[in-house]
């Protein structure tokens, strides 16, 4: 099964700001989540249900709706900065 991907908006922002060539790196792993969402970290706390993959130094923060095949994109930012709100 292939999943869609979505970026909430202000992922989209946080994206766009991003310096090659990470910005490369982190549009093909995003690219690669479509076939394989699982290969992310599942997070705990007050991010139970989100998953987490690393992309040095930065995060991509997403949650899985696997009863339409969606991802959703909810952050990317640094790994200092991504789970703060």
């Amino acid at each position: 099964m292939v999943y869609k991907i979505k970026l909430k908006p202000k992922a989209e922002k946080e994206l766009n700001k991003i310096p090659l060539p990470y910005y490369d790196w982190i549009v093909k792993r995003i690219g690669s989540l479509a076939s394989n969402p699982f290969i992310g970290k599942k997070l705990a706390g007050e991010f139970k249900g989100y998953y987490s993959i690393r992309v040095w130094p930065y995060r991509i923060i997403y949650v899985i709706f696997k009863k339409w095949l969606i991802i959703y994109i909810v952050s990317i930012s640094h790994r200092q900065g991504v789970y703060k709100n």
